[in-house]
């Protein structure tokens, strides 16, 4: 899983300054939709990762650009998805695995940490301990 793939834009992950322009230039509000489906998150759950409140979020969904900030935000969410996918090797697992209570996080299930930076730091690097074979 990409950017890309779960936002259904294209995403220049691969090239910093492209990346940052098309972040500042706003994603289309459509990949709001895209990351719901893909995801199965409900509009509360996906607006609490963005830190927006509800109305605010539909609100989004009917305009036609994000605005830059949450554009980052809702980028930076969606690069912990695909670390994810890519460490399990399918999106159900690694999906279920953000969802779920994990010890190395004192009981708590990782999404819960993807509305900051320091909490998605945190969630890169327990998958990357899983993925070197750190942690079980």
């Amino acid at each position: 899983m990409t950017a890309t793939t779960l936002l259904g834009t294209s995403i220049p992950e691969r090239d910093p300054m492209k990346l940052l322009k098309t972040l500042s230039a706003g994603l289309p509000s459509r990949a709001l939709e895209r990351f719901k489906r893909t995801t199965g998150l409900a509009d509360e759950e996906i607006a609490e990762l963005l830190g927006v409140g509800g109305r605010t979020f539909t609100r989004l969904k009917g305009s036609a650009r994000l605005p830059a900030d949450l554009s980052d935000r809702l980028y930076a969410v969606v690069s912990v998805y695909a670390l994810a996918e890519r460490v399990f090797g399918d999106r159900a697992t690694a999906i279920g695995w953000l969802g779920e209570p994990q010890f190395a996080l004192q009981g708590r299930p990782p999404r819960q940490f993807l509305s900051t930076e320091l909490g998605r730091h945190q969630v890169r690097g327990l998958l990357s301990q899983i993925e070197h074979g750190n942690l079980a």
